[in-house]
Order: C-alpha cells, then sequence, then structure tokens
C-alpha cells in the first residue's frame, strides 16, 4: 500500500474515531505509506457543513423520536427515484471540490468510514470513472439501507448478521468481510485495574463508574453524574469531551460526602479510564460501544436514541455484556444491583471481551490485499 485515503464525517464522533484508528493501524502497518485521513465536509461550503452536522445533533438532543422515526422510514427500501436524484444533483454542486481532491490524491485504496463518499461517487462509478478501490466501514452494530452502496467494493461490518443483512440488499457475500468496529491500538492491550488507578490517583475503596455522552456530549451529562454519585459509595469519572458547557455544569455537580467526581474535557486516552473503571454509564454509540467491549468494561446504557443507539444497545444485551435503564428510578436500580453483585459484573466482563473485536483496524487493513472472501466468524453470544 503506498497510498490509503481514509475518509469521515464528523456526523456524530464515531466515525471520526473509527478512522482515527485505521490511520493508526495503517501508519504502523506501512510506515512508508502515503497516509491521510480527512473530513469530507472540510471540502463543502460552511452552510452545508453547518447544516449537516447540527441537523443531526439538533434532532437527537431536542427530538430523538423524530430521529427514530426518520431512521426507521428510511431503512425501509430505496429512496424514491425522484428523491435520489435530488440528491445526486446536490452532491454535484456541493462536493466538486472533494471528488477532485480525491482524484488528485490518486488513492490505491480508499476507506470510509461514512456512506457519504459512496453516495458522491456512486454515479461517477457507474459510468466507469473514479474506480480506485472503496471500502465501505460501518460504525454501528446496525446496517441501515444508507450504507448499501452498490458501487463500493468492498464492505466492513461488526457482526455476522450485518454481512446477512447486506446480503438480503443484493450485496455480493464475497465483498462483505466481518471485522468488527476499528479501535484504536490502546484498546487492545490488557492493563491492570490497579495499576491505572494508581497512575489516575484513584483509590481502590469504592467503586468506579465511568460516565459519559458520546464525543459531543449529547444529552445532560451532569444530570446522568448527579444520579450515579446519588447511589453514595461511588467514585465517578464523568468525561464531556469537547462541550465547554457540559464541563462547567459537571464542575457545579453538589457531590455527596461518601462519593467522588472527578470532571474530564477532551480526553485523549480514553483506555486508561475504561481501564480504571468498574461500570461505564452513558449511551451506546458504535465506537463507545467497540471500545468498551474491547476493554471488557459492562454497560448500563441510558435512555439509547431510537435508531442505531437502540440497536447497538440490543446487541449489548443479547451479548450479556450490558443492561438498558430508561429514566432516573431504572438506573438508580440498575446501577445499585450491579455495584452489589461482583460475580454478575465479572460475568458481564467475560461477556464483553468474548464478542470484542479489538484487532478491527488491522483486520480491515489486512484484507485490503487479500483477495475477496467471506470472513464468516461471527461473535459469541453469551445466553
Amino acid at each position: 500500500m503506498k497510498r490509503l485515503l481514509i475518509l469521515s464525517v464528523r456526523a456524530g464522533a464515531g466515525h471520526t474515531r473509527a478512522a482515527e484508528a485505521l490511520e493508526e493501524a495503517a501508519r504502523s502497518r506501512w510506515p512508508g505509506a502515503h497516509v491521510a485521513h480527512v473530513d469530507i465536509l472540510d471540502f463543502t461550503g460552511g452552510f452545508y457543513r453547518e447544516g449537516y452536522v447540527r441537523s443531526y445533533l439538533e434532532m437527537v438532543n431536542r427530538a430523538p423520536e423524530l430521529w427514530g422515526y426518520l431512521y426507521r422510514a428510511s431503512d425501509r427500501g430505496k429512496r424514491p427515484g425522484f428523491q435520489a436524484r435530488v440528491v445526486r444533483l446536490f452532491d454535484r454542486l456541493e462536493f466538486a471540490r472533494f471528488r477532485r481532491f480525491v482524484r488528485e490524491f490518486r488513492p490505491d485504496s480508499v476507506l470510509s468510514t461514512h456512506f457519504l463518499a459512496a453516495q458522491v461517487f456512486a454515479p461517477y462509478r457507474r459510468r466507469g470513472r473514479d474506480r480506485f478501490p472503496l471500502g465501505l466501514v460501518v460504525t454501528d452494530f446496525d446496517v441501515h439501507a444508507f450504507w448499501v452502496q452498490p458501487t463500493a467494493d468492498r464492505f466492513f461490518v461488526a457482526t455476522g448478521e450485518l454481512a446477512a443483512r447486506l446480503a438480503e440488499q443484493g450485496i455480493p457475500a464475497a465483498n462483505v468481510a466481518v471485522t468488527g468496529i476499528p479501535v484504536r491500538a490502546a484498546f487492545s492491550r490488557r492493563r491492570s485495574r490497579a495499576r491505572e488507578r494508581a497512575r489516575l490517583g484513584i483509590p481502590n475503596d469504592r467503586p468506579v463508574v465511568l460516565v459519559m455522552s458520546g464525543g459531543a456530549a449529547v444529552g445532560s451529562l451532569a444530570e446522568t453524574a448527579s444520579r450515579v454519585l446519588a447511589r453514595g459509595h461511588v467514585q465517578v469519572l464523568a468525561v464531556a469531551g469537547r462541550n465547554e458547557k457540559a464541563h462547567k455544569a459537571l464542575q457545579a455537580v453538589r457531590v455527596p460526602r461518601s462519593s467522588a467526581l472527578r470532571a474530564f474535557g477532551l480526553v485523549e486516552d480514553m483506555a486508561s479510564l475504561m481501564a480504571a473503571a468498574d461500570l461505564f454509564v452513558g449511551k451506546s454509540g458504535g465506537s463507545t460501544t467497540a471500545e468498551c467491549l474491547a476493554m471488557g468494561l459492562p454497560m448500563i446504557v441510558c435512555d439509547p436514541i431510537p435508531g442505531q443507539e437502540e440497536r447497538n444497545c440490543d446487541f449489548l444485551l443479547e451479548a450479556g455484556a450490558g443492561v438498558k435503564a430508561y429514566g432516573p428510578a431504572s438506573l438508580f436500580y440498575k446501577l445499585d444491583a450491579l455495584l452489589s453483585d461482583r460475580v454478575r459484573l465479572q460475568r458481564m466482563k467475560r461477556a464483553a471481551l468474548r464478542v470484542a473485536r479489538p484487532n478491527a483496524a488491522d483486520e480491515i487493513l489486512g484484507s485490503l490485499a487479500a483477495p475477496k472472501r467471506v470472513d464468516g466468524r461471527q461473535p459469541a453470544v453469551d445466553n
């Protein structure tokens, strides 16, 4: 591999994190190669870029049920011909600079962690242009109809079930590999919980709960942290990411005497916090879920957003690696039940490690030069 182009879209942090994991693995695997990771939206106008990102964040924050309806409605089959033509026309006008960049890059291979790249190039590839090898890396434990892009060459999915669903939609089985969702190498290393706690200055006298709500801190992080702290005799590590408002709200949370709270903004080494924690509380984004599984960290998923988060949560429940909580009373009850039952927590930890695919990035890169094949390996499910 001499020239590898990795594409992402910052509509939700998961697409970017998966791309960063692929970039890290590629630089390690091919140190002499030209590896580039770019966000497709950086090549679009400000109005389109802000609208694309904000429409998603605003909807999941303010109208999650509407997002769920739209997700399900658009997953029922192909879009009508007229709508597809409008989308193609808009893409043709908006993405000229992006297409020019890709063509001038002259990639040996392209990996995209968002379906938008395939949508943009589809009309040209159907006419025999832009025939660089294009692989789509699905970043959830679900595969929405938008990912069904017949002009893509390869599809990399989290589970065998998703491979079967793509086959049902007409994607040749030989074009699909079951690899898992890419996570950075830090999440594949086994770590000592005691050593990580000592390094972070976290005492061992109380259970540690990691509280997050996604890379953009979607949802009320301070509220969730307060509910966990109310359980008493618990240490909370709360991560606000890039959301400064959420970080300030965390710092203002009232902490009961028997508990402790450490508020973080953007954390570079999230694997260390996960290694130090007994339990995760937050949202079930695809990348977050894959990272928790790789670290063997049981999850309590709070009020999953209808759509991909609910389906990621379903996968966790089937695997025995997580539980779901709706509302404050449900969260309090399940948090207390799990922290009071070390045997159950250990069972969930083992279940998480059984279905984890921490080497997904390497598997994807390794398959780029390999003949097309079906990776029939499916994750074990703890019934």
